[in-house]
């Protein structure tokens, strides 16, 4: 694989020169301080620009010009790391040695820019029709946490714990903001993202990388240069512990242990952050949650550990019956204690490093996740697969103690089951 990074004047271009997959891979992302944006109109134009443009002004008319370049595949997401929100288009397609067209290349990059230069605007509007359709679906997408028990925990409890902090904001919006943008909103809101959004573009697959970023320079003409540094992290204040309980109508209880840290070093977020998470709760039916709730005391349905490097907070997670909410606690709390003193058989801690070098080793044969990989390598500083495979067998069981000793226990929610 070849990695190379292109400094141009208002964007950078990211690419990965590989002949390990048959399809290739392109992506803009715009990004932008959440701070300095409306969520519900930068969602509704992300999902807007996705859906008609000015050349192609009805859905029918998108979905058949996707076709023609042989079922192109073109999506949009929206996420955020840290203080950065980050409006994502890519399209996934054929290798042009696989179609006969010469101009297949062209007409792809061509078709992503089209439509990005040139949204469904007429008359200062972007087209009502299109806004209508994409609001009513935006707003059933809102509400769907609802419908699971996890994701509902999840999400109510974000907004509790962190309720001044953007970490416990969504990344959609809300129902109200939604219903107030206008179609002269988005237009404002488009202007906005061109004007004050860095710009990146992440390519991978056997492409001739030189020659095709000449040919974005042809095509993509951004007016203004973003120099903003923008946090990857959210350090919030560390709270005094807090417990709630909240009634629900859902037939599971969710059992959810947040642990607030300050900002970890890069060390321990690349290396040791992995390790200690499958150790503790992510190593599938051996780690320590899954022996002492599942395997020994029968007292959930599942559990599990995960650390929020960009919200500086870890989580546990279980799903059980809410008569074993007090026993799983002390279970919980146990586990920790053994993570803090160091109480991991050696043996099993090394075979952990392998394992986590072995799924990495698997994850190479994935195309998006390997262009994500080098992006948050130069965006943010994680660590390139390269790294990893020289770091991780050094990381030690007092590098977890040492992480685990930053951990505190600020807050546990409760979503109890309905009766039945």
């Amino acid at each position: 694989m070849k990695y190379k990074k292109y400094n141009l004047d208002s964007y950078d271009i990211y690419t990965i020169q590989t002949d390990k997959f048959k399809n290739c891979y392109i992506e803009v992302r715009f990004r932008e301080d959440v701070r300095n944006i409306n969520l519900s109109r930068r969602n509704l134009l992300a999902a807007a620009m996705q859906y008609t443009s000015l050349k192609y002004p009805t859905k029918r008319e998108m979905i058949i010009a996707l076709e023609e370049l042989y079922n192109l595949s073109f999506t949009n997401d929206v996420f955020r790391v840290g203080y950065n929100h980050i409006v994502s288009f890519a399209l996934d397609f054929l290798h042009p040695k696989f179609v006969k067209e010469k101009s297949y290349l062209n007409d792809v990059i061509g078709f992503l820019f089209e439509v990005l230069l040139h949204p469904h605007i007429k008359n200062g509007n972007f087209d009502n029709r299109s806004v209508a359709i994409l609001k009513e679906r935006i707003h059933a997408s809102l509400d769907q946490y609802k419908e699971r028990p996890f994701s509902f925990a999840r999400t109510d409890s974000l907004q509790r714990i962190f309720k001044d902090s953007v970490s416990g904001k969504r990344a959609l919006g809300t129902h109200e903001e939604l219903e107030q943008v206008t179609s002269e909103d988005l237009v404002l809101e488009y202007q906005k993202m061109f004007q004050d959004a860095h710009c990146e573009i992440l390519i991978i697959g056997d492409l001739e990388m030189d020659a095709l970023v000449k040919k974005i320079q042809n095509l993509f003409y951004k007016p203004s240069i973003a120099l903003e540094n923008i946090p990857g992290t959210v350090v919030n204040p560390i709270h005094s512990y807090n417990e709630e309980k909240v009634a629900s109508t859902y037939s599971q209880t969710q059992l959810l242990c947040y642990y607030q840290f300050k900002e970890l070093t890069t060390y321990e977020k690349n290396f040791v952050g992995p390790i200690f998470s499958r150790i503790l709760g992510a190593a599938n039916m051996t780690d320590k949650l899954t022996k002492y709730l599942r395997t020994d005391n029968s007292l959930c349905y599942y559990c599990g550990f995960y650390l929020n490097y960009n919200n500086s907070f870890g989580m546990v997670y279980v799903g059980l019956s809410k008569k074993e909410v007090k026993k799983a606690k002390t279970m919980i709390v146990k586990a920790m204690k053994e993570m803090l003193k160091g109480d991991i058989e050696k043996e099993y801690f090394e075979q952990q490093k392998e394992k986590f070098l072995a799924d990495l080793k698997i994850r190479e044969d994935d195309i998006y996740g390997l262009i994500d990989t080098y992006y948050f390598h130069e965006v943010f500083g994680n660590a390139l697969n390269e790294e990893y495979y020289e770091e991780i067998p050094k990381v030690t069981i007092q590098d977890l103690q040492t992480l685990a000793k930053k951990l505190e226990f600020t807050y546990c929610y409760i979503l109890e089951e309905g009766e039945a």
